[in-house]
């Protein structure tokens, strides 16, 4: 055995390290730290003396001792195991109690309360102080619930009385299920345009599939009669062609609803609230601000009354674009100035009233404006029956009375799951960032993974009473957490308007124009076309942040809203992947009277280590940045352990050269008629490649600081013993500290300390410094002397000579 330790690691065994482990294997990880090297465990009484000496500082005589050491640790290393499998079990146990918690009665009353978020945030409700805020908060939102709702169907291609649906039956479950005191469910103008693509696709492949049936019946002498849906049935053909094509609309809106729940609903039970944070503010912000761009292009033909062909896919702003200014021959006067009076007058009360608290600082409840205007059209478009005066398009029959439940609705279920997929995220990405703004602004705490599954709770079971995928509005919760709402008690009353519109006031909206239901979406965008502002200061604060913003932007208004959140996702992960492949690297000093060790670039007053090289890697360790690791850990310090072995090999080759030539000296006085020209080419001992001390800058240790590092693979394991091993080949050893548990379970699995001594992988950064130094000094100790009689000519090559000793003069 050496003196240094066992360099296999098998006198230690493979002792492994857990996370959640105590200090009674800390010394089979860490062997060799200081001050503990003779003194012995408190509580363990039964052990003898021996078995606390270290065996680095076990000399060559003591193998006595290295026995009983062995014996102690096979012992103490069965112990551990057998505590492991304990707590193990445990463990196992302690989460099957939990798991099943709720058999029990306390366990079920916290899993109802869990399940069910309003019995505890009612618990303490006042119904003298709390109450009456929530009903003029209710009353309020729920007037805006009424235009916008109707407005917002509009974008996603269906009726408006399918957005009055989605204001009523979203609103009541998600009382049951949220966690938020203050946001306001229902129809959202975003997601509400993603809805629609998928229903303006789907409809345009149906008629595709509709057109080919009719040709090929026409082909083959049969009747072109029916119409072949999505599924492959025959529905009975409809005279007009109108409630077929809502029937299939409203098929593919509700499917793709249903298809969100169950998506939301299944990251909600396994946990997987977290994935929003992928979608940066950045990317939302980009994102959402390219979604404004296609909800006002899908509303100019509303607002001027030009026809407008509807198309679909990448680049579909383009041709509507075209087609606008093609038709503008064909603008509706009417309804243009219907539009921009409508538009007007919201601005002007929005704006200036509203919005206003310098000019306006007592009023609490805003004025129901759009509800105003709503009411003001409809009854001028009734008394002037502007429809058939002036063409003007309206809104047309609005049922009185609830949806039935429609499971047919999701017949197309499995075309819409990838579409579904993008909705589900953008949609809880946008309603959580609200809740979670509220909630700070209260001093509550919203469930991420609890808000998932309330989400697709509303989605999973509005899609059957003809629903369409619901998010929080950023207006409405502003709106009812300014007015003073508490609690959801003020979104159950906003559901009661809505219910009284839809069981009595419906049809009373029938003759009002679309275009002041467009007017009403184009003046609600004003909040997101405002972010356009965060590019100067995205671009003071970050660059990266800032084409992050610009690539979703414009990935959104070119090739889509779905589309454009799948490039905008993929580019920016992207730099998160450069970071941990390229990240920041540079050499670690000791600040002067401490165990400090600090960036000698940052601080200047931090000093190097006489022979010790200390390297720093701030990111993860893993299969794609090992190659960067090596590269940099090579440049960094200045040392090629590829190249100093070369170097090693010429100077060994230049030693044998040098014995050479003295032997041929002392004995050219013996035979001075043959002497020897064999050496004459040899390279002199005093080049500047000739010894591997001087080319490594007196070098003999690199420390690798292991706190920045969170964890490695298996890859890296293999990579780092290589590394060790070829920098031992040079004589330099390279020390691990202040490694991180998770890496020194993966260092202990993979059989990293079968080929690397333990005593390498060190508690902190000053433990692994004094070992090194230690080390050194060890070797230096063990170096014999020169034996008399040897001429002061012959050189030693070693690493403890100095240059003044080779050449004493």
């Amino acid at each position: 055995m050496q003196a240094n330790g066992n360099p296999h690691g098998d006198t230690y065994g493979d002792t492994h390290h857990d996370e959640g482990s105590t200090t009674d294997t800390e010394d089979e990880l860490y062997p060799c730290l200081p001050g503990e090297v003779e003194k012995g465990k408190e509580g363990e009484g039964e052990e003898e003396p021996e078995f606390r000496i270290s065996l680095y500082q076990l000399g060559g005589t003591d193998a006595a001792a290295k026995k009983v050491i062995k014996r102690r640790l096979r012992r103490k290393k069965s112990r551990v195991k057998s505590m492991k499998r304990n707590e193990v079990l445990k463990r196992s146990l302690n989460k099957m109690r939990d798991t099943c918690s709720c058999c029990t009665w306390d366990g079920a009353k916290v899993f109802v309360r869990r399940l069910f978020p309003f019995l505890t945030i009612l618990q303490g409700y006042s119904a003298l102080y709390d109450l009456p805020c929530d009903l003029i908060a209710g009353l309020t939102v729920g007037i805006m619930h009424i235009p916008q709702g109707m407005a917002y169907a509009l974008l996603a291609r269906l009726p408006p009385v399918y957005g009055l649906y989605t204001s009523f039956y979203p609103v009541v479950l998600y009382f049951f299920f949220g966690t938020s005191k203050h946001i306001s469910v229902g129809t959202f103008a975003v997601v509400s345009l993603m809805v629609g693509a998928v229903v303006e696709d789907g409809h345009v492949a149906w008629e595709r599939q509709q057109s080919q049936s009719i040709l090929q019946n026409v082909s083959a002498g049969l009747p072109a009669q029916g119409n072949l849906t999505g599924t492959g049935g025959i529905l009975p053909a409809d005279p007009t062609g109108l409630s077929e094509l809502e029937h299939i609309k409203v098929s593919y809106a509700m499917s793709v609803t249903f298809a969100v729940g169950v998506m939301q609903i299944f990251l909600g039970l396994v946990r997987l609230g977290f994935l929003t944070t992928f979608l940066s503010d950045p990317l939302i912000s980009g994102f959402t601000t390219g979604a404004a761009v296609h909800v006002l292009s899908s509303q100019l033909h509303s607002i001027f009354g030009i026809p407008v062909e509807q198309y679909s896919g990448s680049f579909k702003l383009i041709y509507s674009y075209r087609d606008f200014f093609v038709n503008m021959n064909q603008v509706n006067y009417v309804t243009m100035t219907a539009s921009f009076s409508a538009m007007l007058v919201l601005v002007l009360i929005r704006d200036g009233i509203n919005n206003n608290k310098k000019h306006c600082p007592k009023m609490r409840v805003p004025i129901p404006i759009e509800l105003f205007v709503i009411i003001g059209a409809t009854l001028l478009s009734y008394y002037l029956n502007i429809k058939e005066e002036f063409n003007v398009e309206v809104v047309g029959e609005i049922p009185r009375g609830l949806p039935n439940v429609d499971l047919t609705v999701l017949r197309f279920l499995p075309d819409v799951l990838g579409e579904a997929f993008a909705i589900c995220f953008t949609a809880f990405a946008l309603s959580f960032a609200m809740a979670k703004i509220l909630a700070d602004k209260h001093d509550y705490v919203v469930d991420a993974n609890q808000e998932l599954f309330a989400f697709g709770m509303t989605n999973l079971v509005g899609s059957v009473f003809s629903s369409y995928c619901s998010s929080a509005s950023l207006s409405r919760s502003v709106v009812q957490e300014e007015v003073g709402g508490k609690t959801q008690i003020a979104s159950l009353v906003s559901a009661v308007l809505i219910l009284v519109v839809l069981l009595v006031l419906g049809p009373l909206f029938q003759p009002l124009p679309n275009c002041i239901l467009a007017s009403i979406i184009v003046v609600s965008l004003k909040r997101l076309f405002m972010q356009f502002a965060d590019l100067h200061r995205l671009w003071k604060v970050s660059k990266i942040d800032f084409t992050v913003w610009l690539v979703v932007f414009w990935c959104t208004v070119l090739l889509d809203v779905d589309l454009g959140l799948l490039v905008g996702l993929v580019y920016n992960l992207v730099p998160v992947l450069l970071r941990t492949q390229r990240p920041y690297v540079c050499l670690l000093g000791n600040v002067e009277g401490t165990e400090t060790y600090v960036d000698i670039k940052v601080h200047k007053e931090a000093r190097d280590i006489p022979g010790v090289k200390i390297f720093r890697f701030e990111a993860p360790l893993y299969f794609a940045n090992v190659d960067h690791f090596r590269r940099s850990l090579i440049k960094v310090t200045g040392l090629d352990p590829k190249e100093l072995l070369q170097v090693q090999r010429e100077v060994k080759d230049t030693d044998l050269s040098l014995r050479h030539e003295q032997v041929c000296l002392g004995t050219a006085t013996t035979w001075p008629d043959d002497p020897c020209e064999g050496h004459s080419h040899s390279k002199p001992l005093g080049s500047k490649n000739s010894l591997p001390r001087e080319v490594s800058g007196g070098v003999f240790a690199i420390v690798v600081d292991g706190s920045t590092i969170q964890y490695v693979d298996s890859v890296t394991t293999r990579f780092l013993r290589e590394i060790i091993q070829e920098y031992k080949e040079v004589g330099i050893e390279v020390f691990l500290g202040e490694c991180k548990p998770t890496v020194r379970s993966m260092l202990d699995k993979s059989g990293f300390y079968v080929h690397v001594p333990r005593r390498n992988v060190c508690a902190t950064i000053h433990h692994a410094v004094t070992l090194a130094l230690l080390s050194a000094s060890d070797s230096l100790e063990s170096i014999p002397a020169p034996e008399d009689g040897v001429s002061s000519s012959f050189v030693r090559l070693d690493l403890g000579t100095t240059e003044e000793e080779r050449d004493p003069q």
